[in-house]
């Protein structure tokens, strides 16, 4: 099988080879004008976040399988893939921990304020100050506080452990549009109303698309903070921006944005608040979870070329 692996720089972790014959060629990353070229001949394609449609598939008549280094599939019409009997193939669970773990550290920057707090010792308010300490910003302990978790997968899943570990209240919430929410869940807009802090953890689709924006940010408990680790395009951030600003938010940390990388001029990178925690698509990257992503991959590989041997 000719395998052609079109953005090793994306991972820090070398991907180990397959097990079964094959010729593999490697680039560090990829842009669409040099797509085309470089996939003619593969019958195997590993990608990250390279996009696939239909032109690039015609372009690559022999490709049979399409691998993921990751879990999200959107950048690949899967659509198109399927009628021409190309296997579309991701990764799942290899690093929920990883995820949660940044979903939990935001969570706790926020609502304990940190960067407002090491911005006060800068701008000397602190030596300025008559006590020992600052009372300036209120802080609420994390045992007084109901996390809404939307999407409980294996992320969702670990970051509910994480948060009881703390004392947090847990909601698990509904699907929109869901009247009835199945056992053990809350609907939609009873989670968004009750929840101190709402994390994504939904794919992105045509149902969730902007899902958190003018229609819903105002159905929010006020001073709720909002973690977004899944995908940049479930928030609207024009209505992210003036809810935080006008203080009915009481802030936000997004390791996604909906384009990625984004330009310099984007809204997101270019705004700057105390309250609002940006990465860049970070939340997976431990070494760990890198290389477990890796291995899951060419192990979905080396299972696809034994069975079309």
């Amino acid at each position: 099988m000719n395998i052609v692996w079109l953005e090793s720089e994306t991972v820090r972790t070398p991907l180990p080879r397959p097990e079964c014959a094959h010729t593999w060629t490697e680039y560090p990353f990829t842009t669409a004008d040099t797509l085309k070229e470089r996939i003619k001949e593969a019958e195997i394609l590993i990608i990250n976040k390279v996009k696939i449609g239909p032109a690039e598939l015609d372009a690559a008549p022999k490709l049979k399988m399409i691998q993921l280094v990751a879990t999200g599939t959107d950048n690949v019409d899967k659509a198109a893939c399927a009628e021409r009997g190309i296997k579309v193939s991701n990764v799942v669970n290899y690093g929920p921990e990883s995820v949660a773990e940044h979903a939990m550290a935001c969570i706790l920057q926020l609502t304990r304020r940190v960067p407002e707090w090491e911005a006060l010792v800068h701008d000397g308010s602190w030596s300025a100050s008559r006590f020992f300490c600052l009372h300036t910003l209120p802080m609420r302990g994390l045992h007084t506080q109901t996390l809404g978790v939307l999407g409980s997968g294996a992320i969702g899943g670990k970051l509910i452990e994480f948060a009881k570990a703390f004392g947090m209240t847990i909601l698990h919430i509904e699907r929109q549009g869901v009247e009835k929410p199945r056992e053990g869940y809350v609907t939609f807009e009873h989670g968004l109303a009750h929840s101190d802090v709402l994390s994504l953890h939904c794919p992105l689709n045509e149902q969730t698309k902007g899902l958190i924006g003018p229609d819903t940010i105002p159905k929010m408990k006020k001073g709720a903070i909002l973690i977004n680790t899944a995908r940049g395009g479930l928030v609207q951030f024009d209505a992210l921006k003036q809810a935080i600003e006008s203080g009915h938010l009481g802030g936000a940390a997004l390791d996604v944005l909906e384009v990625e990388p984004p330009p310099r001029d984007h809204l997101m990178v270019q705004w700057q608040h105390p309250r609002c925690i940006i990465t860049p698509h970070v939340a997976w990257g431990t070494e760990s979870s890198q290389a477990n992503a890796g291995r899951l991959a060419i192990k979905h590989v080396d299972e696809f070329i034994a069975e079309n041997l």
